[in-house]
């Protein structure tokens, strides 16, 4: 039965980086430098069943950038209301130095997605509701060309866990990664 849960748990997160569906968006917790946790929502953009890894994209300005330096731990949870499956994964997350790599990811973007790189302001900059966002680039030592605020970020996962509410008894398995493999469980929910 594992198994199966298992490749239910790897078809979501394919079916979520290539299309829209319930898993598309997960729930990011890093910790924060002060100590604190921080969440926020991700748009997955691919997963790597071979590789056990999952990618997502954000702006290189952005405070989870220098959060996930200083400490690369992450949990992710996304829930299906309609099927009533929460999906929880951990792992590390690595910022992607590769061009390439980024480029490759750049390209497959959406123009509305694109455009997001093209923001003068860091995400999470103040502004007066009464001034209009301006920014004077002479001023900043933030990188001018939208490629370039872009970051591609590759959470290598460690451990993932599904709970089914739909059933009469839910039902919750969990899969530690050892080595290339998935050693899986079934949880008391």
């Amino acid at each position: 039965m594992t198994s199966n849960i298992f490749q239910a748990i790897v078809q979501r997160l394919i079916e979520a980086s290539t299309s829209r569906s319930a898993f598309n968006f997960l729930q990011l917790a890093t910790i924060g430098l002060d100590g604190s946790p921080n969440l926020r929502t991700i748009v997955l953009r691919r997963f790597d069943p071979a590789a056990g890894a999952l990618s997502f994209v954000t702006d290189i300005r952005s405070p989870k950038i220098e959060q996930l330096r200083r400490d690369p731990r992450v949990s992710l949870v996304g829930f299906d209301p309609s099927a009533l499956i929460q999906l929880r994964v951990a792992g590390q997350a690595t910022v992607v130095s590769d061009d390439g790599i980024r480029r490759n990811v750049w390209h497959s973007l959406r123009g509305k997605t694109l455009i997001l790189f093209d923001a003068p302001l860091a995400p999470g900059t103040m502004i007066n509701d009464s001034d209009a966002p301006s920014h004077d680039k002479d001023e900043d030592d933030a990188p001018a060309e939208p490629f370039d605020r872009f970051a591609l970020v590759t959470v290598t996962l460690s451990h993932m866990e599904w709970l089914d509410l739909s059933l009469p008894q839910n039902e919750r398995f969990a899969f530690q990664r050892r080595g290339d493999d998935w050693v899986g469980n079934r949880l008391a929910p």
